[in-house]
């Protein structure tokens, strides 16, 4: 891979990594590479780059700051910013960017799993997870960071979620434990964490810790965000209390995680092409089918290393 995100903006080229001098430039590079092979219109850019405040010659910075974009991928080939009537586009393989190779690597593991191949669904999740070396765009100042760095922790602790998952049909579940218990308190809205330590609390023969996790789980849901808890963590519990197969239904809940996962991830890439349309006003409409999902901090973009793998 030439260009990563996820940690430092990294582009290496075809012996050194490239030094990469100055804000501005290093924020519209890092946009660009967010959405490599779009056509990215000058407006986009200032809203991304500068917010809602960017100066009258705000244009001619773009322009700029593109040609300083231009002049750090001149040695590498087949990458090029092109130029259109309305913006830009940047040429770059997806396999050249760790951002994509992590996607693609998530629905590999996803679709191995749905197909009965675990143990190379696990290697999948860990391989993407060893993208990452820190916080996403950590040190990329500009009003679209943020929130795509958080887009990206989520999609990390997603694919983590997965992998336990899988780690716990496989037996893992007394080594997961430890690991599960400082995942729920650094991400206490996630709720597939929940569910893995409850179901490995139980494996491991601690029903009685595994029915005060719940509660405990209950309580924040409810005293937090006013709701009760989802239907997996529930199925989970009531299999806890009537000592239903719980390894059964951990790996159903895994493919059901899995498959909403997939499907709020397609959504969100229709929400994208039609905002690149101009069709903000529909794209902006809420998901008529998902449930608001709470904030989720980030976990330090550590390794999988938390499993214990």
């Amino acid at each position: 891979m030439r260009f990563r995100l996820l940690g430092p903006l990294t582009v290496e080229g075809a012996e050194d990594p490239l030094r990469l001098d100055g804000r501005r430039p290093r924020a519209v590079l890092a946009f660009l590479l967010l959405e490599a092979g779009a056509l990215l219109r000058v407006e986009q850019i200032v809203d991304a780059v500068w917010g809602d405040a960017p100066p009258r010659t705000v244009r001619t910075q773009v322009h700029a700051q593109i040609s300083v974009a231009r002049r750090w991928l001149r040695a590498l080939p087949d990458v090029r910013i092109v130029t259109h009537a309305t913006g830009y586009a940047l040429q770059v393989a997806p396999s050249d960017v760790d951002v994509s190779v992590f996607r693609q690597l998530v629905r590999q593991g996803r679709t191995l799993a749905g197909t009965g191949q675990p143990a190379e669904a696990a290697e999948a999740y860990r391989s993407a997870l060893g993208l990452h070396r820190g916080e996403p765009l950590v040190d990329i100042e500009a009003p679209f960071a943020a929130a795509a760095a958080a887009r990206l922790a989520d999609e990390r602790l997603g694919a983590l979620a997965e992998l336990i998952g899988l780690d716990l049909a496989a037996g893992r579940h007394h080594d997961l434990i430890p690991a599960l218990s400082a995942l729920v308190e650094r991400h206490p809205w996630h709720e597939p964490l929940w569910c893995h330590l409850l179901v490995a609390l139980n494996r491991a023969g601690r029903r009685g810790e595994a029915i005060r996790c719940y509660q405990r789980a209950r309580r924040l849901f409810r005293d937090e965000l006013g709701v009760e808890p989802g239907s997996e963590l529930t199925l989970a519990y009531r299999s806890l209390l009537t000592g239903g197969p719980a390894a059964e239904l951990s790996g159903e809940m895994a493919r059901t995680l899995n498959r909403l996962s997939e499907a709020e991830r397609i959504l969100g890439e229709v929400r994208q092409q039609l905002s690149r349309l101009g069709l903000d006003g529909w794209a902006a409409r809420p998901n008529p089918v998902a449930p608001p999902v709470p904030p989720r901090s980030s976990d330090g973009g550590a390794t999988d290393a938390e499993i214990a793998a």
